[in-house]
């Protein structure tokens, strides 16, 4: 019996991690990309 649920919990998990694949694509955000002068993550840290 404890084998069964463990292999159902297995199966769960699989299910959901290609579901989440499914519906993302696993690509991450998608956008067009940004100028570096436009985009505020690649300012240069500020030297105190």
């Amino acid at each position: 019996m404890t084998y069964l649920m463990i292999l159902l919990l297995i199966v769960a998990a699989m299910s959901v991690a290609t579901i989440r694949l499914i519906v993302r694509d696993g690509r991450g955000p998608q956008r067009p990309p940004v100028s570096h002068f436009e985009d505020a993550r690649f300012r240069a840290p500020v030297a105190h």
